[in-house]
């Protein structure tokens, strides 16, 4: 039995996908589910819980083999859940711990990246078999249709300033194979494709996809924050701490931007790694999630 934590992320409906495929059964955790959803995938085995609550996530481990975790987004909690995450797993006799981190966790500066360090650091001391694997920035956080739409890929970091990218499809079968594949105990896997694409590469390349121009835009900081600050905090009450994540994350991403290289990605797929005009193209057609 796999354990899915955070299960109704986007991230984690990619992973449960691949595992599905692979016949595997599993157990979904997390604050809120969409039962039909689930359910329509064949996951009955359901716990909705919180992942501060440790008598919760002990009660959950019941049983399992193989635990993969994702923390929740630009969250102030984040470290503090993963090592309760890791702390019930030990407690529960399971056997493998996969962790969906992030890439480069040692950019200290960035909060987020920071508190994925301290969960790693807190695994590989835990003496469980475990697997770190570190994903780029997501091709997802492109709307496709809605730039097409607008005319505007607007992003709150400088135009010209490159990160990585990977589909978090390709992450989610990444994933699958390091859970359902021998070989990957004790392995630290960063995960990006080989475009590290600025906002006027993403615009020049939608512009070819739909027959006209894209332009790019900044949006202003203080603006992004108020967005996406009680979003990521309001679960929790924390939205001050999701707000100075935010801002530190942005403010890294507009001076230094973070690359990605391919190579590792491939070697787990088998193939290249999925392309953003790929991922374009099946997000017009309704598959990119």
């Amino acid at each position: 039995m796999i354990l899915l934590t955070a299960a109704g992320s986007r991230t984690q409906r990619h992973v449960l996908s691949h595992l599905r495929d692979a016949g595997q059964p599993v157990r979904a955790f997390g604050r809120s589910l969409d039962r039909g959803w689930f359910e329509a995938r064949g996951v009955t085995d359901l716990v909705e819980g919180d992942m501060l609550d440790r008598d919760a996530l002990r009660r959950t481990m019941a049983g399992i083999d193989t635990v993969v975790h994702l923390g929740p987004g630009l969250n102030g909690n984040e470290a503090i859940m993963g090592r309760f995450a890791i702390d019930a797993a030990r407690e529960a006799g399971v056997r493998r711990f996969v962790y969906i981190s992030v890439i480069f966790p040692q950019i200290d500066y960035l909060m987020n990246h920071r508190a994925k360090r301290q969960v790693e650091d807190h695994l590989i001391s835990s003496r469980l078999t475990f697997t770190i694997v570190q994903p780029q920035h997501y091709f997802q956080n492109i709307d496709v249709k809605r730039c097409l739409e607008t005319g505007v890929v607007a992003l709150p970091y400088a135009m010209d300033r490159r990160l990585g990218f990977v589909d978090m499809a390709d992450l989610g079968e990444a994933v699958g194979k390091v859970v359902t594949e021998p070989g990957h105990d004790f392995a630290y896997y960063p995960i990006s494709s080989d475009e590290n694409l600025s906002g006027e590469d993403i615009a020049a390349a939608l512009s070819r996809i739909g027959g006209k121009p894209v332009g790019a835009h900044r949006i202003p900081l203080d603006e992004i924050v108020a967005m996406l600050a009680p979003h990521f905090g309001s679960a929790d009450g924390n939205i001050d701490a999701s707000a100075d994540i935010i801002t530190r994350l942005f403010t890294y991403y507009d001076r230094y931007g973070i690359p990605g290289n391919g190579r590792v990605l491939e070697w787990l797929l088998g193939r290249p790694a999925t392309t953003f005009e790929q991922y374009a193209a099946r997000s017009l057609e309704g598959g990119a999630e």
